[in-house]
C-alpha cells in the first residue's frame, strides 16, 4: 500500500514533466532557450580560460576618425586604401608578427589600390578579407574565379559548413597578390546574439578559412581531417584542434568575460601614426618611448578592424554590443588556445532533470523532515549548478532549459499537494491574523516567517513623515484633544498609505514611518509613494479646511503642516524582534537617508523632499523641481534633492519659468558667480509673486560665501551639521 501511495505523486513529477521536455526537445524550442540560459550561467560563474596573449588589435576608433577628418591622406571615413600597408609596415619594423589579418573589405576599385598590392608583394604575412551572402543577383567577377580558385582548400563534399550563394572577393589584384584570404562572415543565433563560429564557409562547393582558423594557422601549412562528426586542423609545427562541430558546422565559442572583452590589446590606428610621424621627424630616439611601440606586435597575431559607430561594424553578443573586430579576436583566441566548446545533447539535461525530480519525490513523499522539503530547492538548483560547472570547466554545455521547466514546474505540483493537505492549521491562523496585522505581512509571514525574521535585502522606497511644530500644538491643547487631533490625522495618512500598496513600519508620536515596495515586492513602488505623498498634500487641505469650518482645537493645529522624505534603493526589510514580539521594518543608508531628507525639508519651504534615485524614475509622470546639493550628516557622498511638486499634467508656465530661472542662478552659484547667482535667485520670487524659501536660503548662502569665498577645490555641495 505504502508502495503505491508514492505512484501517483512519481507519476505527476516525474512522468509528466519528462514528456513535456521529450516534447519541447523533439520540436527544437529549446535550443535557444538552453544558450541563454548558458549564457546567464556563464556570467555567474568563474571563469576558467584567458584570451590570447598573442592576439592584438590595430584599432581604427574614434579617436582615429576624427583626428584625421581633414587630412588630406586620409580624409573621412573610409580612408585611403594607402594607409593600410603603412600601418602593417610599423608593425613589422622589429621582429615582424605572425600574420596580420585585415578585417575590412577592399571588393570595390580605387585609386590607392596599387599600394595594397605593393603591401602585399612586399609586406608578407598578410590575410585579406572576403564576404559572402546569399540573395540578390548572382554575379561574378573574371578576376573572382582565379582568386576564388586559389584559395580554395579541398574539403570532402558533404562537411556541414554554412554555404552562400554569392561572395564578394579583394578587388582585382588586390585579391591575386594577396598572400592569403579569410572570410569575415558571422552567423548569429535565432535571437540575434553572436555565440557561434564556423572554421570554414562555402561558396560553390569551395571552402575557405573564416579569420579565426586564418589567426591559428598564421600563414603556417595545416592539414584537415573529417571523420565521423568531429573535424581537426593540424598545423605543420604538430599543433592540432579537433573542433567539435554541430550539424550546422557552427561550434561554440568561449566568450571569456566582458572585463576581458574590454581589455583586449587594442591599439589606436592614430597612435600608431602619431608614432610613426614621431620617429620620421627623430623626435624619440628609443622605440620603447613611441606612444605605439613596435614590440607591442612582435611575434603577434595583429588584427585591424573598426570599432568606430561610422563604421557600422558591430554585433550583439552574449556580453552586449562590441565591435565585430572583438568578437573575431574572441573566435581567434578559442582556436589558437582550443578554447571551444561543446554542447552535450538534449538528453543530457532532461536525464539529468529526471534524476533531481525523482529525489525530490523521496524528499517531498517519503521524507517527514520539514526543513528538508523546504530547503531541497535550493539543493537542487546547487547540485544542477554544481554539475553545469563542473562540465563547463571541461568545455562542455550541459542544456539547462529541461531543468529550468521541468524542475519549477515538477516541485510546484509537489508541494501544492503538501500545501493543501498540511495547509488546514495555516489557513485558520491566516483568518485570525488578518484582522489583527497588515494582511500582505500576514501572508508573507505565514508562507516563510523564518525567512522574513531573517531578514532580506531588495530595492524599496522609505518615507518618513513629520508633523511641523508639532510640540507647539501638543502645548496647546489637552491630552483628549490632542489623542483626537492625533488619530483624525494618522487615521487619514495611513488610510492613503495602504491604499497605494505602502507598508505601515510604525508611528513615532505624530511621524509616520512607510515602506513601499515591501513586502511584497512591486517595480512600481518610488511612484506609488509619490502618489501617496501628493494624495496627502491635498487630504490635510481637506483636513483643515474640516477644522476651520468647525473652528475646532487652536489655530495653531488647524494650520497643520507636515514634511515627507522619499529615497528609494535596497534596503534589508524584514521582521525584527524577538519570537514573542516582532514587527516588519526596514533598516540601511536607503532608509536613513529618506529619514534625512524628511528633515531637510524644513529649510527649504518644501512639504515633499526627495532624493535623486526618486527623480530620475518617475519623472515621466510626476514633475520635480530640483533644489540642491547637499552632504546629509553621516553619509560623504553628496546627494541631488529635489520637491516633488505635481503631477506633469498640472504644470503651470510659471512654475516652470520660475525653475528654469532657479536653475540658471544654481549655476552661478557652482561658478561663484554670486551677484548673478542673487540676481536670478530673486528674480524667481519675483516671478512667483511671493518669497520662494529656496531661493531666500540660497541668497543667504551666496552671500555668505561672497564675504568668505570658499577654498580651491570647493564644489558647491552644502554639508548639513544636524539630523
Amino acid at each position: 500500500m505504502k508502495q503505491t501511495k508514492y505512484l501517483f505523486p512519481f507519476f505527476l513529477m516525474v512522468i509528466v514533466p519528462g514528456a513535456i521536455l521529450a516534447m519541447i526537445s523533439l520540436f527544437g524550442f529549446s535550443n535557444t532557450l538552453n544558450r541563454k540560459l548558458s549564457d546567464s550561467l556563464f556570467h555567474i560563474l568563474p571563469t576558467h580560460h584567458r584570451f590570447s596573449k598573442d592576439i592584438v588589435i590595430i584599432d581604427i576608433d574614434e579617436q582615429s576618425i576624427a583626428k584625421y577628418a581633414d587630412h588630406p591622406e586620409l580624409g573621412q571615413w573610409p580612408w585611403k586604401r594607402n594607409i593600410y600597408p603603412t600601418l602593417i609596415g610599423y608593425t613589422k619594423l622589429l621582429t615582424p608578427p605572425k600574420i596580420t589579418i585585415i578585417d575590412i573589405m577592399f571588393t570595390e576599385r580605387s585609386d590607392y589600390d596599387e599600394a595594397l598590392v605593393a603591401g602585399n608583394i612586399n609586406l608578407g604575412e598578410i590575410s585579406h578579407a572576403a564576404n559572402f551572402r546569399n540573395g540578390g543577383f548572382v554575379f561574378t567577377r573574371k578576376d573572382e574565379e582565379n582568386i576564388a580558385e586559389k584559395f580554395n582548400v579541398a574539403l570532402p563534399s558533404d562537411t556541414p559548413f554554412p554555404r552562400y550563394e554569392n561572395a564578394s572577393f579583394p578587388i582585382g589584384e588586390v585579391g591575386e597578390t594577396a598572400p592569403m584570404i579569410h572570410v569575415v562572415n558571422v552567423i548569429s543565433d535565432t535571437d540575434g546574439i553572436l555565440r557561434r563560429f564556423t572554421p570554414f564557409i562555402r561558396w560553390k562547393n569551395k571552402h575557405y578559412p573564416t579569420l579565426a582558423l586564418q589567426a591559428f594557422v598564421s600563414g603556417k601549412s595545416y592539414e584537415t581531417d573529417w571523420k565521423e562528426g568531429r573535424f581537426r586542423i593540424r598545423r605543420e609545427d604538430g599543433v592540432t584542434r579537433e573542433v567539435p562541430l554541430g550539424k550546422d558546422g557552427l561550434v561554440r565559442a568561449y566568450f571569456y568575460t566582458e572585463e576581458e572583452l574590454r581589455n583586449i590589446p587594442r591599439y589606436s590606428a592614430a597612435g600608431i601614426i602619431e608614432s610613426l610621424n614621431q620617429l620620421n621627424a627623430n623626435e624619440v630616439e628609443d622605440p620603447e618611448k613611441l606612444l605605439v611601440p613596435p614590440t607591442f606586435f612582435d611575434n603577434k597575431i595583429v588584427l585591424i578592424g573598426t570599432s568606430a559607430a561610422a563604421t557600422h561594424d558591430d554585433v550583439v553578443t552574449p556580453h552586449g554590443l562590441f565591435p565585430g573586430v572583438i568578437a573575431q579576436a574572441v573566435f581567434a583566441s578559442n582556436l589558437v588556445e582550443g578554447h571551444l566548446l561543446t554542447e552535450l545533447p538534449e538528453i543530457w539535461g532532461i536525464g539529468s532533470t529526471l534524476f533531481i525530480l525523482m529525489i525530490g519525490v523521496i524528499i517531498l513523499f517519503v521524507n517527514q523532515w520539514h526543513f528538508l522539503r523546504n530547503v531541497y530547492p535550493v539543493l537542487a538548483i546547487g547540485i544542477f549548478v554544481g554539475s553545469f560547472y563542473f562540465l563547463y570547466r571541461l568545455d562542455l554545455v550541459l542544456p539547462s532549459s529541461s531543468f529550468v521547466i521541468g524542475f519549477p514546474l515538477a516541485y510546484l505540483i509537489g508541494f501544492a499537494y503538501l500545501t493543501y493537505t498540511e495547509g488546514k492549521e495555516k489557513r485558520k491562523f491566516n483568518n485570525i491574523l488578518r484582522n489583527l496585522v497588515d494582511p500582505g505581512v500576514v501572508s508573507e509571514a505565514l508562507e516563510n516567517m523564518d525567512s522574513l525574521k531573517k531578514g532580506g535585502e531588495w530595492e524599496i522606497t522609505a518615507f518618513f513623515s513629520d508633523v511641523a511644530g508639532f510640540s507647539s500644538i501638543s502645548e496647546e491643547l489637552s491630552a483628549s484633544d490632542l489623542a483626537r487631533l492625533l488619530n483624525e490625522y494618522l487615521s487619514a495618512m495611513t488610510k492613503i498609505l495602504k491604499a497605494n500598496s505602502g507598508t505601515l513600519d510604525k508611528y513615532i508620536g505624530d511621524a509616520i514611518v512607510g515602506i513601499f515596495g515591501a513586502p511584497i515586492q512591486n517595480n512600481e513602488h518610488p511612484k506609488l509613494a509619490c502618489t501617496a505623498a501628493l494624495a496627502m498634500v491635498t487630504e490635510l487641505e481637506v483636513l483643515r479646511s474640516v477644522w476651520n469650518e468647525k473652528q475646532d482645537y487652536t489655530e495653531t493645529a488647524r494650520g497643520m503642516k507636515f514634511r515627507i522624505g522619499l529615497n528609494c534603493g535596497p534596503a534589508k526589510v524584514g521582521f525584527m524582534g524577538t519570537d514573542s514580539l516582532a514587527s516588519y521594518t526596514m533598516m540601511g543608508d536607503t532608509v536613513n537617508l529618506a529619514a534625512r531628507l524628511e528633515a531637510a525639508a524644513k529649510d527649504y519651504g518644501t512639504s515633499i523632499l526627495v532624493s535623486e534615485s526618486i527623480e530620475s524614475v518617475c519623472k515621466d509622470e510626476f514633475h520635480f523641481r530640483f533644489l540642491d546639493w547637499i552632504r546629509v550628516k553621516g553619509k560623504e557622498a553628496p546627494v541631488k534633492i529635489y520637491s516633488l511638486v505635481s503631477y506633469v499634467s498640472d504644470l503651470t508656465p510659471q512654475i516652470i519659468e520660475a525653475e528654469e530661472i532657479y536653475k540658471q542662478g544654481f549655476q552661478f552659484y557652482l561658478n561663484r558667480e554670486w551677484e548673478k547667482a542673487i540676481g536670478r535667485f530673486e528674480k524667481v520670487s519675483s516671478v512667483f509673486g511671493y518669497k520662494d524659501v529656496p531661493s531666500q536660503l540660497l541668497i543667504k548662502r551666496c552671500q555668505a560665501l561672497f564675504k568668505n569665498p570658499p577654498a580651491e577645490g570647493w564644489d558647491g555641495v552644502f554639508t548639513r551639521t544636524s539630523k
